[in-house]
């Protein structure tokens, strides 16, 4: 585990996985960055294994940044769900992911292909990310309510309604707190990739039937641990299921969840829908038909056949289907915690003065680059994975820290800094557009008189020697991914972070950082994190100049399509329903 001193009362923060899992995943990136540009999430490239059981049937900060956090009992409700027409209910919903996962493993596995378009379809949580309307982050999946007893305790009390699907072992016993103890046991359990998400917590303890018990173990509250809980990695698998061989990696698949698993080809996966689920009217569909098609271009045209419902694709791709189908919908996914970053290092000449780097930022365009070089893709935002798109600095805040040749030449003078030899940029072989990146930056230098070199690496190298080791002037690659807004404030931005390989420090950024980490009030923390933002900014040594971002399009057809599969949400999939239509 790797921990920090940094942080409030000895705050543990998760570094993202270990050192190896970080390297795998920018290698995946890289894999994804060419060719193929739809689909941004990184996925499993292996073969399913067959399962041995098969079912039957610009913001300004608002409110006081200093607030004082205080431990409240809290108890969400469920989503609502949008009133369909008459004729719809019923029916498959057909859609495509690039690839299958693995195995059937969910504890086992951090790829989305199995948390959020695989096996995790079968299973609840305690939680899950509430609506972007809602002024809680979270809500109640399996429990009733939750409250934090004091600042080292939090109790859950579960549904009582709950049962397992009536499928061999479980046969529709009732969810008990002990099952979910079992679980995140299992979760946390040395080995397993997704134990990570519990870091900071200690004992889990079964009061009864219905209530169960985390210990925080830092001593202090942790304001990421609920929406850790809704992480769509963490799922709750039983005990009966995993005794039968040990594992889940080849099943039997049995959960709670809206979503029976039916079967799994190379080429499909089919789901029903649980008729026992605990949910008045969820799910609104008869089941999922999901395809495995790796190329971004024929899902679209899948799509536009009408061989498809939904789909995830490209700006110009979601243009041209939108005007195509007119009574279809869309919807934008920004992946802020995921793109193409670019870094200076503040401990190496000229990057030491701050004045060149702003000069720097300010001859910078990156609204320019996203057209010119990411084909109009993505947004500028400071890399923070936050829980809402609001959390976010603006593009007009952002705007003030870039694209102003007279202020870059006036900032220039200011900082004395003269011209000694070539700057050095380090490039990840992520993809061309990567090098094409590089060599707007280079023309930035260029602008203020500073001459430039271009030194391409290797995706290995790049996380080994230069995202991990800081052996760089300036860096652009693929921002490794971090799902939990202290896990990268903590490892990246703060003073002592083990990630901080900028070396950018400042005592009001870490306060900042430390504060947020125990903020429980969702506003609260939103304008401290919006304060450490500007904080970042005037900085001037990293960004995001491609936060991924997605267009998802449904047809005409789809009622209730409100989807947001951020840290592997898939809930919205259980409230849509289809009216009546043909299909090809």
């Amino acid at each position: 585990m790797l921990t920090s001193s940094a942080g409030p009362a000895g705050y543990t923060y998760r570094a993202p996985g270990a050192i190896a899992v970080l390297m795998a995943v920018l290698l995946i990136i890289a894999c994804s960055s060419s060719g193929d540009g739809a689909t941004a999430t990184p996925v499993s490239t292996s073969t399913v294994v067959p399962a041995t059981s098969t079912a039957t049937a610009d913001p300004t900060p608002e409110g006081n940044s200093t607030s004082t956090p205080v431990a409240t009992a809290v108890s969400a409700g469920t989503a609502t769900p949008v009133v369909p027409p008459a004729d719809a209910g019923g029916g498959t919903l057909r859609f495509s992911v690039p690839e299958a996962g693995p195995h059937y493993d969910i504890h086992r596995e951090v790829s989305p292909a199995v948390s959020t378009w695989g096996i995790g379809l079968i299973y609840s949580r305690l939680f899950r990310n509430a609506d972007v309307d809602s002024p809680n982050l979270v809500e109640c999946e399996l429990c009733e309510s939750w409250e934090y007893v004091d600042a080292e305790k939090l109790r859950i009390t579960l549904r009582p309604d709950v049962m397992w699907q009536k499928i061999e072992p479980l046969n529709g016993r009732r969810l008990v707190a002990s099952d979910v103890v079992f679980s995140l046991e299992r979760q946390r359990a040395p080995g397993n990739p997704n134990g990570d998400l519990l870091t900071g917590v200690g004992a889990i303890t079964a009061v009864d039937e219905l209530t169960l018990e985390l210990e925080l173990g830092s001593g202090s509250l942790d304001a990421d641990l609920l929406l850790n809980l809704a992480d769509g990695r963490t799922r709750v698998v039983s005990p009966e299921a995993v005794a039968t061989s040990g594992d889940l990696l080849r099943g039997p698949n049995v959960g709670s969840g809206p979503w029976v698993w039916l079967d799994t080809t190379a080429q499909t996966a089919a789901y029903g829908r649980n008729p026992n689920y605990f949910e008045p009217g969820a799910p609104g569909l008869d089941g999922l038909r999901i395809s495995y098609i790796p190329d971004a271009s024929t899902r679209i045209t899948a799509y536009r056949v009408g061989l498809l419902d939904i789909v995830d694709t490209t700006a110009e791709e979601a243009a041209g289907a939108l005007k195509l189908f007119p009574g279809s919908s869309a919807k934008l996914i920004v992946g802020s915690g995921t793109g193409a970053e670019i870094a200076l290092n503040t401990t190496e000449a000229p990057f030491d003065s701050r004045s060149f780097r702003r000069a720097l930022f300010r001859a910078m365009d990156p609204w320019e680059d996203l057209e010119d070089v990411w084909g109009g893709d993505g947004v500028v935002t400071l890399g923070i994975p936050a829980p809402r798109d609001s959390w976010l600095l603006g593009e007009d805040a952002m705007r003030t820290a870039f694209a102003d040749a007279t202020r870059a030449g006036e900032l220039l003078l200011q900082s004395d800094v003269k011209p000694v030899g070539p700057v050095e940029i380090t490039v990840g072989q992520f993809g061309e557009a990567y090098l094409l990146q590089a060599r707007s930056v280079a023309d930035a230098l260029d602008s203020l008189g500073f001459e430039s070199s271009i030194r391409e690496v290797t995706t290995r190298e790049f996380a080994d020697d230069i995202w991990i080791g800081g052996d760089y002037q300036v860096f652009i690659g693929a921002q490794a991914p971090v799902d939990a807004v202290s896990d990268d404030l903590f490892s990246v931005h703060h003073s002592d972070g083990l990630w901080n390989t900028t070396g950018f420090s400042s005592d009001e950024l870490d306060g900042l950082i430390e504060l947020q980490a125990e903020q429980m009030d969702p506003s609260d923390r939103k304008s401290t994190l919006l304060d450490a933002q500007f904080e970042i900014l005037r900085g001037a040594h990293r960004f995001t100049v491609a936060a991924r971002t997605t267009h998802w399009l449904a047809r005409e057809w789809v009622w209730g399509f409100d989807p947001d599969p951020r840290r592997g949400e898939n809930a919205w999939l259980s409230w849509i329903t289809l009216s009546e239509h043909v299909e090809p």
